[in-house]
């Protein structure tokens, strides 16, 4: 794990959307259907994008692009997928988790459906999805490209924007502000500690405010 993902861990998402609103950008929350499978998955890292869209042709089968695509899964990364508001398939599975983890890569964020959860639940591999469904995206949904930017929601995913993900939701944090906003984010988890510790011991939640100036 890296030292980036390692700190992004020791925090919570709650923290990191904070800073990222305080500094004017306010879109950086991925929508709320999208649920981690089971409520104790976290995930941190660089995010490696892609897209596909819904065919209505029973024989396409994007197998070829889906084999190229897990290919060039980068160590580290998240995986995260825009399926273009299809909702009739499932659009991640066990083999595709199999083929990313053995890669290197530690999570998928899925803007659509997911399959084989007692699978992935024993292969302990954190999957952030809209939906559950048993039915297979060939001949129903392909994928058309990979490690490009995409849009989920209001936001703008961008190859390597740091994705992180806990019960709360999913944060993406623009590339360019990694530094900064974990700095930022540490120095308030920080605050939120020292905050709660005088909460527990009977101070006056305004007299603490008024040291900390935030929660």
């Amino acid at each position: 794990m890296t030292d980036l993902a390692t700190r992004f861990l020791g925090l919570y998402t709650g923290a990191v959307a904070d800073v990222l609103d305080a500094a004017g950008h306010r879109r950086q929350v991925l929508p709320s259907a999208l649920a981690p499978v089971t409520l104790d998955m976290r995930m941190a890292g660089p995010a490696f994008p892609g897209r596909g869209v819904v065919t209505d042709d029973i024989t396409d089968d994007d197998s070829a692009r889906r084999l190229a695509m897990l290919e060039e899964v980068p160590a580290g990364s998240v995986t995260v997928w825009d399926c273009g508001g299809h909702d009739a398939s499932a659009h991640w599975g066990e083999i595709m988790t199999i083929a990313a983890r053995s890669r290197g890569c530690v999570g998928a964020v899925v803007d659509g459906g997911v399959r084989d959860t007692s699978f992935i639940l024993e292969l302990g591999f954190p999957v952030f999805s809209r939906f559950r469904s048993p039915a297979s995206s060939i001949g129903r949904w392909n994928i058309i490209d990979w490690n490009r930017d995409i849009r989920i929601g209001e936001t703008l995913i961008h190859p390597g924007d740091w994705i992180f993900a806990d019960v709360d939701g999913v944060v993406v944090v623009p590339r360019d502000l990694v530094d900064d906003v974990l700095a930022a984010a540490e120095a308030q988890v920080a605050r939120e500690k020292a905050m709660r510790a005088e909460l527990q011991r009977g101070s006056p939640i305004t007299e603490v405010f008024a040291r900390h100036g935030t929660f």
